[in-house]
């Protein structure tokens, strides 16, 4: 069976401000949705990603030194790519038994429970962030950009995770892209992200 490809737009790690505990976060590039003031609107376009194999990432993922506790994913939308991930998945959990994974996601989890390509991928889920962004319903809930969206456990693990977002106090870290410029990770209201953005002064945008 030909390898499963996804495309591929970041990885950063070791990351705090995507769920519990020290986290690796991988984008995907492309989505299908348009929610105005996307947080990432530079990652709907599939070309500001590159293609790779899920054998391939999974062998660099698991080369990392870092301890890390899970994984989180977002984009771009994961579950346009969700059978490519779940591939990525299978492979890095054995090898990672004690990691988890959280998933962002604009669609519900009602739509991805009638979508037969996201079954794989919503089995593997410990704790899914569903639903559109929705400009003007600031959340002030862990790991929600807008009050429509949901924290849904999906596993006892899930449990857990959600046990542990106990702080509702933004928090965000920085990345850094290939050519050098920093970048902010995390959920933010739109004025803190773009007053963050202009004391530590970095690139315009931000990233989930």
């Amino acid at each position: 069976m030909p390898e499963q490809q996804l495309n591929l737009a970041r990885l950063a790690r070791p990351l705090t401000s995507l769920g519990p505990g020290r986290r690796l976060g991988l984008w995907v590039a492309g989505c299908a949705l348009d929610c105005p003031g996307c947080i990432s609107p530079e990652l709907r376009n599939s070309a500001a990603g590159k293609l790779i194999g899920s054998e391939q990432l999974a062998q660099h993922i698991l080369a990392m030194p870092e301890p890390l506790d899970g994984l989180s994913l977002s984009g771009g939308e994961p579950f346009d790519q969700a059978p490519a991930l779940a591939a990525l998945w299978s492979r890095l959990k054995p090898a990672r038994p004690r990691w988890n994974l959280l998933i962002f996601s604009g669609y519900s989890h009602r739509h991805l429970r009638r979508l037969p390509q996201a079954q794989g991928l919503l089995g593997c889920c410990d704790l899914l962030i569903a639903g559109p962004y929705r400009a003007g319903k600031v959340s002030t809930e862990p790991l929600l950009a807008s009050r429509n969206q949901q924290t849904l456990p999906l596993s006892p693990r899930g449990e857990q995770m959600l046990a542990a977002l106990h702080d509702p106090v933004p928090n965000a870290n920085i990345g850094q892209d290939s050519q050098g410029r920093g970048w902010l990770i995390g959920i933010l209201d739109p004025e803190q992200r773009q007053q963050l953005h202009q004391d530590l002064g970095l690139v315009r945008g931000g990233i989930r």
